[in-house]
């Protein structure tokens, strides 16, 4: 951006703005990296509620992220990223990417769980 707007680069090398698509890929492709992980996978079946998601539905769905994300309404994954990021930090290397992996079984939970229908008043 500082190019594109004639600014001066600043001395440290890190850039004083990114462009949200390039930010929100990134976050989302760190999210995927570490729904693959065998630890993150071992999280979120300790946490099951059994009664309600088999395991193997658990291992599915983390496998299936990237398909079950790309149905979800913008505002969902919206909800979703504020669940899972704490912060994003930009240096010189690139971008820090600080998620809280404990809240990712909540939400693959809640992804999972089918809820009732309500008819629209």
């Amino acid at each position: 951006m500082d190019i594109l707007k004639n600014r001066e680069a600043p001395k440290d090398g890190i850039p004083q703005r990114l462009p949200a698509d390039t930010v929100e890929g990134a976050i989302i492709g760190e999210i995927r990296r570490i729904l693959r992980t065998p630890e993150t996978t071992a999280q979120v079946i300790a946490k099951l509620d059994r009664d309600d998601i088999t395991e193997a539905e658990a291992i599915a769905a983390l496998q299936q992220f990237p398909e079950l994300w790309a149905h979800l309404f913008p505002a969902e994954q919206a909800r979703i990223l504020q669940l899972l990021v704490r912060r994003v930090t930009v240096t010189a290397e690139g971008l820090i990417i600080d998620l809280r992996t404990d809240a990712i079984a909540g939400v693959m939970r809640d992804m999972m769980t089918p809820r009732p229908l309500v008819a629209a008043e």
